[in-house]
This record gives C-alpha cells, structure tokens and sequence, in this order.
C-alpha cells in the first residue's frame, strides 16, 4: 500500500509522518509506502520552494518518496524542483495534456516517477 500525504511545510511535519509510517509498518503485515507531497504552486497558501522541500528532507530517511505537486509549471521549473530538492517524483495537477506529460518524460531522469491527476467533473 502506498499513501502519500501532501502539504508539508515545515521538518517538524515531515519527521513526524515518517514516525508515523516507521510505527504503521512494525505493526502491520502489509507493507506501507510513505510519499510526502510538496506543493510547487506559488498561489497556493501550502507553497514551498524547492530550496525548503530540500531543508525539510534533511532530516528524514532517504527511503521516503518525496513528491512535487505541480499545476501548468514549466518543465524548467519542474526539473529545477527535482535537481535542488531531489524529488522521486512529480504529479501534475493542472491542464497539462499528454503532449506535456511526454515531453516532460525526455528531459527528467528516467527513475522520475511521473503522476497525473485528472479532474472529474461529470458522470461522463
């Protein structure tokens, strides 16, 4: 099972999430990946830059997926994000079309787990 927690702002959060997950796995028979999302959209009041998301994964283990949330950024931008702050991967939140999402795929590494969400919004 994977669960990944997004909105981190602060080390104290990221520390204590990982705690969690670390007290989840001893407990449980099923295995529990943690993810830590990162907002990487300036207007959103839970913003962090990559130089903070890089402050904040100093003090967790290197085991943890660490996920960048992005919407209708730059492929500059989202390559600058995963070189300073080291991000496993990014997920892309805004109107991006599968064009993007392809050419994203041949300028970030390939071990660069890349998430699309969509919006639902009808039955259709």
């Amino acid at each position: 099972m994977r669960v990944k927690i997004c909105g981190i702002t602060q080390p104290q959060q990221g520390v204590a999430i990982a705690q969690l997950a670390a007290t989840k796995s001893e407990t449980s028979p099923t295995e529990i990946t943690l993810a830590l999302g990162f907002i990487c959209v300036e207007r959103s009041p839970r913003y962090v830059n990559p130089q903070q998301i890089k402050t904040i994964l100093e003090s967790l283990p290197a085991s943890i997926d660490t996920v960048g949330v992005f919407a209708d950024a730059t492929p500059e931008t989202i390559v600058r994000a995963i070189t300073v702050a080291h991000l496993t991967a990014v997920q892309l939140h805004g109107a991006e079309s599968p064009d993007f999402c392809h050419q994203l795929r041949q300028v970030i590494p390939s071990q660069i787990e890349i998430i699309k969400a969509f919006r639902i919004k009808t039955p259709d």
